[in-house]
């Protein structure tokens, strides 16, 4: 069993203290249900705090929930609620049919001796590369969902795209499931995607773009920059007629605040493919 300690610094609830923190409202809910310790001593309802109190969430101690197999991973950044690692391509996140990243992550913790399931905080898909974050308990877990959904969460991807493309602008569109070609298409039905493109580099047979995602919807780079007219270099799936073993595009910046420390955290990693062009 683990414990995030606190040490109170002014007179509040322990509601409000937690509220502060950003916990979610589920995890509050679930602390004060489960209990906490306060000054040594377990309670389980929202007391009156005061300053210089300690108060200790308790983490309980978790099997991990994918067989562990071992695997390189490349780790970016670790602290003690949180991992990120650079995903390499040609490899699910999580498909349980198959060896998967999870599997490896799971055999990094038993290693490394933290019991925690693996919580992938975002995703991507098998053929794209880059920065992935983790989070190592429920409630660190539900801290960056929180930032997801508040788009507080900065993500930005490179790929390298077909053609020439100079653009800086936000290009918006509603896309749905056509579940017959098992892409995605425009549609009056889907959900608004927004994305944000800025040419990095411009020439004649490819253009490399800047893509910040600022709603997370599924394939919403690939299918927005195939609208565009300018698909993803290697993505057969949305019209590439480039014949490669993984489309072009890589998770390469990720910004967010840290749990319990609240440091802002920002993290850089350029693929492997920005080199060969």
């Amino acid at each position: 069993m683990k414990y995030i300690k606190y040490e109170v610094h002014e007179n509040t609830s322990v509601r409000q203290f937690l509220k502060a923190k950003n916990f979610s409202k589920r995890s509050i809910e679930d602390i004060l249900k489960t209990g906490y310790i306060l000054n040594g001593k377990k309670q389980r309802k929202s007391l009156n705090l005061k300053k210089s109190d300690e108060l200790k969430i308790i983490i309980e101690d978790e099997r991990v929930d994918y067989e562990p197999i071992k695997g390189d991973i490349n780790i970016v950044y670790e602290d003690d609620n949180s991992l990120v690692i650079s995903k390499e391509a040609n490899i699910t996140v999580n498909s349980k049919n198959q060896i998967s990243l999870s599997n490896y992550i799971a055999n990094y913790f038993i290693d490394s001796g933290q019991e925690s399931k693996i919580r992938l905080v975002n995703r991507l898909d098998m053929d794209t590369s880059g920065l992935m974050l983790i989070a190592k308990n429920k409630y660190s877990h539900a801290y960056y969902q929180k930032q997801l959904e508040e788009n507080t969460m900065k993500k930005k991807y490179l790929a390298v795209v077909e053609g020439m493309l100079d653009i800086d602008s936000l290009y918006e569109n509603k896309f749905s499931y056509n579940e017959k070609k098992k892409n995605y298409e425009p549609s009056d039905r889907g959900k608004i995607s927004r994305t944000y493109f800025k040419s990095t580099r411009i020439n004649c047979d490819f253009s490399i773009i800047e893509c910040e995602i600022l709603t997370g919807r599924t394939h919403q780079i690939r299918a927005s920059l195939t609208e565009l007219g300018h698909p993803i270099w290697g993505d057969k799936l949305y019209g590439s007629d480039e014949n490669l073993d993984r489309f072009l595009l890589h998770s390469y910046r990720l910004e967010f605040t840290s749990f319990y420390n609240e440091e802002n955290i920002k993290l850089k990693n350029y693929p492997k493919f920005v080199g060969f062009l």
